[in-house]
This record gives C-alpha cells, sequence and structure tokens, in this order.
C-alpha cells in the first residue's frame, strides 16, 4: 500500500473528495465552501488574514488522533513474516467541523458533509490522492467515530475555541516498510584433516 506519505495522502484524498462534491452540489457563490486539512495552530488563525488556511465559509478536516488498526495487525504481521515486508495498520481519528458567520449554515455544511461521506464511504482508485503511492486495490473506509463526550471535551481543551464537531475515522491506512534484509548466506568451508 502507502510509504510514509499514506497518512497525509489520505487526509488529501477526503478533501478532495469534499471539495468535489461542494462544487457539484452548492450554487456558484462568491466564496466557496471549501474544505481544507487543518492543524491546531489553524484554528487559532480562523478568517484571520488571506493567508490562514481556515476562510469562511469552510469545513475544518482535523486529525486529532492516529491508532494502530488491532483488528487487522495480527494478520498483516502474518504476511510480513512471510515475505518480509513489515506492514503497520493506522486508523485516523478525524474532527470534522464547520466555519460560517451563521450557525444555520454551518449546520447544513455539517449536514452536506456527512451525506458526502456516508454517501462514498469507500475510497479507492482515482479517489485516493496520488501522494500516497497507492496499490491497485488498495481502499480506505471513511465511517463515523464512537467518541465520548468527555474525550470530545479533552481533544477541545488543548483548543482555543469549541466547534461543533463530527468524529470520524478513515481506516485502514497501511504503511508498508521496506523488505527486511536477510543477509548473505554462509559458505561453509571445511578442510579435510590430515593424521600423522
Amino acid at each position: 500500500m502507502a510509504g510514509y506519505r499514506g497518512l497525509a495522502a489520505a487526509g488529501r484524498s477526503i478533501v478532495d473528495l469534499l471539495n468535489r462534491r461542494f462544487e457539484e452540489q452548492l450554487p456558484p457563490a462568491p466564496k466557496p465552501l471549501r474544505a481544507v486539512l487543518a492543524g491546531t495552530v489553524d484554528f487559532d488563525q480562523v478568517n484571520a488574514n488571506p493567508a490562514a488556511v481556515i476562510q469562511y465559509p469552510a469545513i475544518s478536516v482535523y486529525c486529532y488522533r492516529i491508532t494502530v488498526d488491532l483488528e487487522t495487525r495480527p494478520g498483516w504481521s502474518a504476511v510480513a513474516y512471510a515475505d518480509g515486508i513489515p506492514r503497520l495498520p493506522l486508523r485516523m481519528h478525524l474532527l470534522i467541523a464547520a466555519w460560517d458567520t451563521a450557525v444555520e449554515s454551518e449546520l447544513e455544511y455539517l449536514g452536506l458533509t456527512a451525506q458526502i461521506l456516508e454517501s462514498e464511504s469507500i475510497l479507492t482508485g482515482p479517489l485516493l490522492h496520488s501522494s500516497g503511492d497507492w496499490s491497485p486495490g488498495d481502499a480506505i473506509q471513511v465511517v463515523c467515530d464512537d467518541l465520548a463526550l468527555d474525550s470530545m471535551s479533552e481533544s477541545f481543551a488543548t483548543l482555543t475555541k469549541y466547534r461543533l464537531s463530527l468524529p470520524y475515522q478513515a481506516r485502514v491506512i497501511r504503511l508498508d516498510g521496506r523488505r527486511e534484509s536477510y543477509g548473505e548466506p554462509v559458505a561453509t568451508v571445511a578442510a579435510a584433516g590430515v593424521n600423522p
């Protein structure tokens, strides 16, 4: 599957899908709705200047956690044992938030985003961003995440602003390692002993 760029490529794939569907489904506007990958620093600079990542109206896709996919890890470990290529299956935990001046618009944008992700929850082929070096048949599933209220509060405690968000996860992003080196075969040379 993907090399070290796989996580970033998965995030870009989700953002690209959302932007394509926003363009198709929303009427043309002077400032169209845009999805962006956001980091914690971007929440402090929302709409602050023309260079800010999050500009109204926007949907931010924020990866707040990455975990190992424990369901598929044993199977990939067995495959790695057989072919010598280590594989790490990962899940990206995302908070998707809407940004606008009107609450009604933010709720509409979140509804549209949920509709898109539910309708096209499996990203494969041309829906996967090319920077991931994907193999044929690779796929990422984007599904609702189960995030308890206290966990969401903890996530936003580190941020400056609380935002109404939809928790999602992208799974399984499998990062492939390099083939393990088995070393060179050892040749043993035996010398015939001569008895006096």
